[in-house]
């Protein structure tokens, strides 16, 4: 049975389940910018509930912040997360519940009320994902880091029966649901959106200057808050290293990558490295450098959030080809490489000094991005949502 939900008198109530918004992750910036949307747009009371190490209710911009506390280590921390969401839906009422990544176990055992809609929003696969991780470890490792691929799916599948809506951020995730889950359902897919006030194309030199940066360098960007190797920190050093060689005007700029776990391979000369940058001032970030790297080995998004920010700032962007940004075509609106050493740094050379290329390249990644505006995507979402 279809759920239409129209209440014209009434705040529709919508709680989200997913990461910590006050970390600028990827899953936490997505539900901001979906809850800014319904916000300017709709009549909603709006509750997210995440995980931290107290529990404590904030009230910010008309919206509940619900922290429900969990010092328990992973994958321990999933399975308790899960139980304390069912507990506390019970005594909670809402018509819509919108949970994301592996914070949907809950459905299994949640008892759905008649008017409530559950919709849950897939941010990639779990399976997928930890079958890439553990290529890097040592055959016991790998032994000991398996049963992680099967609680994975343990965890992601309840979703897929329980949901009244699922939504995919790719089309790649699509289909790993499906061959994963053998799901024979519709699974709706919408790319993320961004947010085009906020990213845009702005004058470099006066930016360069707002950020005490040099005009006469070329600049490298990588930003990501999560795992370096995932995200392929150590593909962008290969490739800088490269670059450096042949030019020493080159820096690169690493934003946001927790320094514990790079600090031995980031002590290089032309690394200039930024742990913490405001939120507010990572748009300029884009606009500074010459290009982006973004050489992940696995991602659910595509585009991603990052890469949907940089193209609309009309930052030219390097993709590594197993990142699969469906939208991204080689030498029309980005650059795909399969290799990090000496001929892909003289492959990003050429194209940076060919101006027309280079041109061409930022005009149709500008072009591309819009159709994914914030107000596009929500729109879209919404539809899902049901919302009126």
């Amino acid at each position: 049975m279809v759920v239409v939900l129209n209440m014209p008198d009434k705040k529709i109530k919508i709680c989200f389940i997913g990461a910590n918004p006050y970390f600028n992750g990827g899953i936490g910036l997505y539900q901001k910018n979906l809850i800014k949307y319904i916000k300017e747009n709709k009549n909603a009371e709006i509750d997210v509930i995440y995980f931290g190490k107290k529990a404590e209710v904030i009230e910010d911009k008309g919206v509940k912040y619900i922290q429900i506390k969990n010092n328990f280590p992973y994958p321990l921390d999933q399975i308790i997360d899960n139980i304390k969401i069912i507990n506390y839906l019970k005594n909670n009422n809402y018509d819509i519940i919108n949970s994301h990544a592996l914070w949907g176990f809950w459905m299994n055992f949640y008892k759905k009320r008649k008017y409530q809609k559950l919709v849950h929003t897939y941010h990639g696969v779990t399976y997928n994902y930890f079958k890439v991780h553990i290529k890097r470890f040592s055959i016991l490792k790998k032994i000991l880091f398996s049963p992680m691929i099967l609680f994975g799916y343990i965890l992601e599948k309840p979703p897929i029966k329980k949901a009244d809506e699922i939504i995919s951020v790719s089309q790649k995730v699509k289909n790993q649901l499906n061959e994963a889950y053998n799901c024979k359902r519709k699974i709706n897919v919408i790319r993320t959106g961004v947010d085009l006030k906020e990213f845009k194309p702005r004058d470099k030199e006066k930016i360069r200057k707002k950020l005490n940066l040099e005009n006469d360098k070329l600049y490298g960007l990588y930003i990501g808050k999560g795992g370096y190797w995932i995200k392929g920190l150590d593909r962008a050093i290969k490739i800088s290293e490269e670059i450096y060689k042949k030019d020493r005007n080159y820096r690169m700029i690493i934003v946001g990558a927790d320094y514990k776990k790079i600090k031995d391979f980031i002590k290089k000369d032309f690394i200039i490295y930024l742990e913490k940058v405001d939120r507010e001032e990572i748009k300029y970030y884009y606009n500074v450098s010459d290009f982006l790297f973004y050489l992940s080995r696995y991602d659910g998004g595509a585009p991603t959030l990052v890469v949907s920010e940089a193209m609309a700032s009309g930052c030219p962007i390097i993709f590594s080809k197993d990142s699969q940004q469906e939208i991204i075509k080689d030498k029309e609106n980005g650059i795909i490489i399969d290799k990090f050493n000496i001929e892909s740094s003289e492959i990003i050379m050429e194209i940076l000094k060919d101006r027309k290329l280079k041109e061409k390249i930022i005009k149709n990644e500008i072009r591309t991005i819009k159709e994914l505006s914030l107000d596009n995507w929500g729109e879209e979402y919404i539809k899902i949502l049901r919302i009126n």
